[in-house]
């Protein structure tokens, strides 16, 4: 939950409260078990990729000594599923910013177009879907409003162009004629095409690339020498394979988690 794939999510001690597309639910880490409510399990099953069997994963990622330890320590960590047009709203909000940011973009664009969804006693919105944003309401100055800066344009514009039907219809596409379709969309640079692709519509070979692994890749696997993002992006393709977004995924995490930014500026 806490590893930068979704944003709409709270944490009431030990309880995650989840928004996904018109769903709200919690859901909590047992013993041996998830415990949950608000949906089924079915779409628990499907959302955290539950039904994709991690061991065969994990044998197809190439083992050297970062991703040996990423998987010790994470292991179990998994790819969510999330709604596409609530992922692609998510990452244009990740444009130069951050997660507390991200959240507060999120939040104001819900409480704005969505409706008031309550589990127990916690309060949330739903996230509009591209119809809903796209009446005459919403328009740049309004979301300017809500602190999305110049991200504004880009979000109004998708709106205009996009819904459900056309971001499911690229799952019909190779990865590369995805990517492509993606950013020809305002605002759709690599990473956010590559986030889209990786977080929703099961391209499990898209391998986002921002600063942290930007700086994980470089340190682990070219010495800290400087290279250009192209030779970054030829490299993990061709090392990582099929499943190269969980490789991307644990030594994300594992770079922000177990070492952090000290140690990358201890490299440079």
């Amino acid at each position: 939950m806490e590893c930068g794939q979704l944003f709409r999510y709270r944490r009431v001690g030990d309880w995650y409260y989840v928004h996904s597309g018109d769903k709200f639910f919690k859901i909590r880490q047992g013993e041996d078990r998830l415990e949950f409510s608000g949906t089924d399990k079915d779409f628990i099953r499907h959302f955290f990729s539950l039904d994709v069997p991690m061991e065969d994963v994990l044998s197809e990622i190439p083992l050297d000594r970062h991703t040996r330890r990423a998987f010790r320590l994470y292991y179990g960590l998994r790819i969510i599923r999330q709604e596409p047009w609530e992922c692609l709203l998510s990452y244009l909000c990740s444009i130069a910013s951050n997660i507390p940011k991200i959240q507060r973009c999120l939040d104001g664009l819900a409480r704005t177009f969505g409706e008031e969804v309550c589990l127990d006693e916690v309060k949330g919105y739903s996230l509009p879907g591209p119809n809903q944003m796209a009446g005459a309401r919403c328009n740049v100055p309004l979301l300017k409003g809500l602190g999305l800066g110049f991200r504004s344009r880009y979000i109004y514009e998708v709106s205009q162009r996009v819904d459900n039907a056309y971001l499911e219809s690229l799952r019909d596409l190779s990865y590369l004629e995805a990517k492509k379709k993606l950013m020809e969309l305002p605002g759709v640079g690599e990473k956010v095409a590559d986030c889209v692709l990786l977080f929703s519509l099961d391209f499990v070979g898209a391998f986002p690339v921002d600063r942290w692994i930007d700086r994980a890749i470089r340190t682990f696997y070219f010495k800290g020498k400087k290279v250009s993002p192209r030779e970054v992006q030829s490299f993990v393709s061709n090392y990582f394979g099929r499943y190269g977004g969980y490789a991307q995924q644990y030594l994300f995490h594992y770079s922000r988690t177990a070492l952090g930014r000290d140690f990358f500026q201890s490299k440079q």
